[in-house]
C-alpha cells in the first residue's frame, strides 16, 4: 500500500452507530469493545512497574507516563506505554467522534490505593486545559476493577451539553486527589451515574462532561489508564494554562506537556517539539 493510500485509508467501524449518538447525547459511553488480552496484561505489567517505581505519586494523578523522564514529575517509566496510549483500536473509536486528525497530549495514571485512596471531586475536564477551541476526548481504562467501593467514575448524562466549563472553586482538602472542584450549585447529585467496569473495559467522556469519582474503601487498588486526544484542528497553548492548577496539581505541566501527533496532520499549528526528550526502552 503507498503512503498516499494508506493516508486515505478509512477507520474501521469500532463504534456501532447508536455508541456514537449515545457519546453525543450523553456525553460518555462506555463502549462494547474491551482491551484485548494480551494488551490488558501489558497494562497491568505497566501499571504494576510504575507504581513500584514511583511509589511517592500513588493517590494523585500521575502525568504522561508514554513520555519516559518527562513533565514536572520526572518519571521513571518506559515507552511501552505508547503500545496501550496510541493503540489502534483506541485511535479507531477516537476517530469517529472527533475526527481522522488527533493529537494524543498526555494520557494519566489514577492509581488509589487499597482502603485510604481520596476521592476526586466534581469537575469539568475543560476548566484546566488550554486547548483552543476547546475539544478533547479522554478514554479512561479500567487496569482494576472499578467499582462503587472502590471509587469508580461517577459521571451526570448531558452534562457537555451547554458547552461551558462552569465555575470551579478550591477546595482545603487533604482527602482529594486535586484541590479544585465544580461549584456545588452547578452539580445535581441526583442525576449522577456510577461508572463501573471490568479490567479491560473503558469509559469514553467529553471535555465537558462532569464527572468525579469516590474514595476508595474497598480492600484493592483502583487502577485506571486516561488517554487525552483533541482533534488537530484546535491548538493546544503550552504558556496558557492555569497557574493555580499547576500549583495544586503539579501533574498538569502545560509548559511542558509534549504533544504526538498520532493520526492525521496537524491543522492548528501546535508544537509538536516542545517537551519530547529521549526515550528509554
Amino acid at each position: 500500500m503507498t503512503a498516499q493510500k494508506a493516508m486515505n485509508k478509512v477507520a474501521p467501524m469500532r463504534l456501532s452507530t447508536a455508541e456514537v449518538e449515545a457519546y453525543h447525547r450523553d456525553g460518555y459511553l462506555v463502549p462494547r469493545y474491551r482491551l484485548p488480552p494480551s494488551d490488558l496484561a501489558l497494562l497491568q505489567k505497566l501499571m504494576a512497574k510504575l507504581v513500584a517505581e514511583n511509589p511517592g505519586l500513588v493517590d494523585q494523578p500521575i502525568a504522561s507516563p508514554h513520555i519516559p523522564d518527562g513533565g514536572s514529575q520526572g518519571l521513571k517509566s518506559t515507552s511501552k506505554w505508547l503500545d496501550i496510549a496510541t493503540h489502534p483500536d483506541l485511535l479507531d473509536m477516537a476517530e469517529q467522534l472527533i475526527g481522522p486528525d488527533i493529537i494524543l497530549w498526555g494520557s494519566t495514571v489514577f492509581y488509589k490505593r487499597a482502603e485510604k485512596g481520596p476521592a476526586t471531586n466534581w469537575h469539568r475536564d475543560g476548566a484546566y486545559w488550554p486547548i483552543r477551541p476547546l475539544a478533547t476526548t479522554s478514554i479512561w481504562i479500567a487496569a482494576t476493577n472499578s467499582n462503587v467501593d472502590n471509587g469508580c467514575l461517577t459521571i451526570i448524562p448531558g452534562s457537555h451539553k451547554a458547552r461551558e466549563i462552569g465555575t470551579h472553586v478550591k477546595v482545603e482538602r487533604d482527602d482529594v486527589m486535586f484541590r479544585q472542584a465544580l461549584a456545588d450549585v452547578e452539580v445535581d447529585k441526583s442525576r449522577s451515574v456510577n461508572v463501573e467496569l471490568e479490567p479491560g473495559q473503558m469509559v469514553i467522556f467529553d471535555v465537558y462532561t462532569i464527572h468525579g469519582a469516590g474514595p476508595n474503601h474497598g480492600t484493592a487498588p483502583r487502577a485506571g489508564y486516561s488517554l487525552r486526544l483533541m482533534p488537530a484542528t484546535s491548538h493546544f497553548d503550552h504558556d496558557g494554562g492555569d497557574p493555580s492548577h499547576v500549583d495544586d496539581t503539579p501533574a498538569a505541566a502545560y509548559a511542558t506537556r509534549a504533544l504526538m501527533l498520532v493520526r492525521g496532520v496537524d491543522r492548528g499549528g501546535n508544537d509538536l517539539t516542545r517537551g519530547h526528550r529521549p526515550v528509554a526502552g
